[in-house]
């Protein structure tokens, strides 16, 4: 008999065993990951139909997930797309297959639909019809099934239609597996799938949807995409602010840079050279393609700052492959790390810059939630939205960078903070900043449920507007000090209940205050009150004639109005605010509502709660006020160092303490290396020095620091024709910001658990030494 091992083997079998399909389902996509694979085939289909030349009319995608725990429970993706023949069909459920090339769709079936159905469920039936068709095409994979016959072969199936004009393709994930009917069972979490979905599908869920516009529903309600709140951009009047540096910045930045098309191949998703006809990686030139490269989109600034929601969205076809990244947001430095640069001057390191990317040409991971930072397309990218070097134009220029004029380069440096400095007439227009941050996250709530008056910005713009106008006029601002340190809470003294009958309209006139108008709510007492105030004169007949400085009124239409005379004495208190007085009346009217019903309830209690909601901008907040002396003190470091002249540099540095020099060498050492010499030879030694150490040079040097160079203050310009009466007011300019500069180190170096523990008057001291550092601040002088 002969030796058939000794007989060479022609060919291998690969087809794969029918447990690859199960195990696929071990691969980790999260539920909605699962089902926006199944959304991508649709919109591919649509994608598809555009594109030769037999788009679908009003394409829609209908998803029905389970809502409780059944052993019929199933899985529904439907669409009204061009739908598949047979042959199309068995192609379009082979595990690795994709229909589409990699560069125009985003990726139809293939191993995207292998691995969410099985992930999900143990049975899938796909159908599919074309318009004109007389039945139904459609095929099942059964894992048990496919295990059992050991082979990949399944019957055609066939159902009737009753329409041959019906087109599209319906899969059905039948059989799931426990964990996922459970999960699908939670009404939370579905909740949670439709805001991704919501999010990731944003582009294509709004007009002049992005590559198209589609319909998506789930469980028959359909979503709506969610639009980020900004300041500006289209449906809003363009929000311009001025930087001294870099002139005129808009709060809405467009992107859309063509690049030059380059050849790609499909097959191995690679970029070749200009002078490249076949791919160096398969040797073929069978899959290259020409693609063209557009970088296209926006960055802007939401209209409130928050510590998760920001950063920028990056987009591939429509679809929302990463969402709020925080990439650009790192400057990736020299020596082999990153370094956060926005956002760096909040305490809580919270940001408000976002945006949406579309980068059509790059590569992604098969996961689809994220772009791979290996393909040159995605360093193009960077370059074009952020620029080359560092987004603080100190580093950049120390680094040797030219010219940044890149559109997040001019958002940082017009938009980095989310407080002003110096707090002067015009600075909250400034920064597009509402004082009441919360007030501001509140009313997006509105804009995200499409409330027609809250989609513009021109809501959040009055509050503006309002708070500029209070620094204009020298008031602490209506709203309670205009994001003051001065906190409120003096009881009324006789506040009266809020039942009685509007009043007739008064013949002084009555301005409206936005900082005061809103819904308010007590949960203790579950009560609301929707509020409108107004500003009125001292003789306004509802004040009987100026006897009482404010009142509360219910309207027959069951809102309150609010009626304040802003111009009473009550109010030249630090401790006595126009919303202190707003939110007593609130207690009161919650009291009277109660009349006795509740023991344990008073109006301490509810007067507290409603302090708690709506007088956060008054808290004086020891991590808040840290942060900001450590930052203002920062600045100023920064800042002079600027105004030392090179020559001068080394003797003011041989000024410091042997310990202080010490200091500012180990400290340069840390962070530059060994770029000491040239660091305190441009007299930036400041910047590393201990904060004490600028006291010392402050009263050595006061010259560096007055008459425009940081502080508006005259100082080597005063002269008041005598010589002794000039330096004595001159030193008398030195301690009042001495004393101040002390304040500001003791809370930049003092630990914030620390300081909680301190009295109130020592904060609130500390507190206004910063205001006051700031408020004769040159504009532009921030580092």
């Amino acid at each position: 008999m002969p030796d058939r091992r000794a007989e060479p083997r022609r060919e291998f079998d690969l087809q794969p065993h029918p447990r690859i399909l199960p195990m696929l389902g071990e691969i980790n996509l999260k539920q909605w990951q699962c089902i926006g694979e199944l959304v991508d085939n649709s919109v591919d289909g649509f994608i598809s139909a555009n594109r030769e030349r037999r788009a679908i009319s009003d394409p829609e995608v209908h998803v029905t997930l389970p809502t409780r725990v059944a052993r019929d429970a199933h899985v529904t993706v439907l669409d009204n797309g061009p739908g598949m023949d047979p042959d199309k069909l068995e192609n379009a459920v082979r595990a690795g297959w994709t229909g589409n090339d990699p560069v125009n769709y985003l990726g139809m079936f293939g191993m995207g639909f292998n691995i969410a159905t099985a992930r999900l469920g143990t049975l899938t039936r796909v159908w599919s019809t074309r318009e004109g068709d007389r039945v139904w095409h459609g095929l099942e994979i059964d894992f048990d099934s496919l295990l059992r016959q050991r082979h990949f072969r399944t019957p055609v199936l066939t159902r009737p239609k009753t329409n041959p004009a019906v087109h599209g393709t319906e899969i059905s994930i039948e059989r799931l597996k426990p964990e996922q009917g459970q999960w699908f069972a939670g009404a939370a979490n579905r909740s949670k799938l439709r805001d991704q979905l919501e999010r990731v599908y944003a582009a294509m869920l709004r007009r002049e949807g992005t590559p198209l516009t589609i319909r998506l529903l789930m469980n028959g309600t359909a979503l709506r995409g969610r639009q980020h709140c900004v300041w500006g951009g289209p449906g809003n009047a363009d929000r311009i602010v001025h930087h001294a540096r870099f002139g005129d910045i808009g709060a809405y930045q467009t992107v859309n840079v063509g690049l030059p098309d380059r050849k790609f191949c499909g097959r191995c998703w690679q970029w070749l050279r200009a002078d490249e006809d076949v791919c160096p990686a398969c040797e073929s030139a069978e899959n290259v393609v020409v693609r063209e490269r557009r970088v296209r989109g926006w960055l802007g600034l939401q209209r409130y700052y928050d510590e998760n929601e920001y950063g920028i969205d990056f987009v591939r076809h429509g679809r929302k492959i990463e969402i709020a990244s925080l990439d650009l947001f790192q400057w990736d430095n020299n020596q082999g790390g990153r370094e956060r640069e926005y956002p760096i001057d909040d305490p809580r390191h919270r940001g408000r810059i976002v945006g949406e990317i579309h980068l059509d040409h790059c590569r992604v991971h098969y996961t689809k939630d994220q772009f791979d930072r290996n393909d040159p397309a995605w360093a193009e990218m960077v370059r074009i939205v952020r620029g080359d070097g560092p987004l603080r134009p100190q580093e950049a220029s120390q680094l040797g960078f030219g010219d940044n004029d890149s559109p997040l380069f001019r958002l940082f440096q017009a938009f980095r903070r989310n407080s002003p400095k110096p707090k002067v007439a015009g600075c909250y227009a400034n920064l597009l900043l509402v004082p009441d941050n919360d007030r501001a996250r509140e009313m997006t709530e509105r804009f995200y449920a499409s409330d027609p008056l809250y989609l513009p910005d021109t809501k959040w713009w009055e509050l503006v507007e309002e708070a500029d106008r209070a620094l204009l006029l020298g008031e602490g601002g209506p709203g309670g000090g205009g994001g003051g340190p001065f906190p409120g809470g003096a009881p009324p003294g006789e506040p009266v209940p809020g039942t009685a009958p509007a009043p007739a309209p008064a013949a002084p006139p009555r301005v409206p205050v936005p900082s005061l108008t809103r819904e308010y709510r007590d949960d203790t007492t579950d009560q609301r009150w929707n509020v409108t105030a107004y500003s009125v004169q001292h003789d306004d007949p509802a004040l009987a004639s100026g006897a009482n400085p404010w009142r509360l009124v219910r309207t027959t239409a069951g809102t309150y109005e609010f009626l304040i005379n802003t111009d009473h004495p009550v109010f030249g208190s630090a401790t006595m605010t126009p919303l202190d007085a707003l939110l007593a009346e609130l207690a009161w009217s919650a009291m009277d509502f109660l009349r006795g019903q509740r023991t344990d309830v008073t109006f301490a209690s509810v007067l507290t709660a409603l302090r708690e909601r709506y007088a956060t901008t008054t808290k004086l907040d020891p991590v808040t006020l840290t942060a900001e002396a450590a930052a203002a003190l920062r600045n100023l470091a920064r800042a002079v160092s600027r105004n030392i002249e090179p020559g001068d540099a080394e003797a003011l540095y041989q000024e410091l303490s042997m310990a202080e020099r010490s200091t500012v060498l180990a400290r340069v050492h840390g962070v530059a290396g060994g770029e000491a010499a040239r660091i305190i030879g441009e007299g930036r030694f400041l910047e590393y020095a201990p904060k004490e150490t600028l006291l010392g040079f402050f009263e050595r040097n006061p010259e560096y620091f007055f008459d425009g160079l940081y502080w508006d203050d005259a100082y080597e310009t005063l002269d008041l024709g005598d010589a002794q009466a000039t330096e004595e007011a001159r030193a008398r300019v030195v301690r009042r910001y001495l004393s101040l500069l002390v304040d500001a180190v003791w809370l930049a170096e003092n630990d914030p658990d620390d300081l909680a523990r301190v009295g109130r008057a020592r904060l609130l001291r500390g507190a206004l030494a910063l205001e006051l550092l700031a408020s004769d601040q040159v504009r532009g002088t921030d580092a």
